[in-house]
């Protein structure tokens, strides 16, 4: 008795988004380290250069802003998507 049909191996079935659940966590440590190196950068400039201090703040907030309401919006669009 031979089956003229083959099937194929078992595979579990992979989740999905199963990439992007992987390539997040890597991302995020990427955008840590980076802004870990510019606020070292900003900090150095900063120690050096002091009549600097008061501007790097000004934009220091203002980029806190800018991330701030950029992660709302991910936030929000994430949890529209589901």
């Amino acid at each position: 008795m031979s089956q003229s049909t083959s099937t194929p191996p078992h595979q579990p079935p992979t989740p999905a988004g199963g990439e992007t659940a992987t390539l997040l966590p890597l991302l995020l440590l990427v955008f840590v380290l980076l802004v870990l190196v510019i606020g070292a950068g900003l900090l150095y400039v900063a120690v050096v250069h002091p009549a600097l201090a008061m501007p790097l703040t000004v934009a220091a907030a203002g980029v806190t802003i800018v991330f701030t309401i950029a992660g709302v919006l991910v936030a929000l669009i994430s949890t529209h998507r589901r």
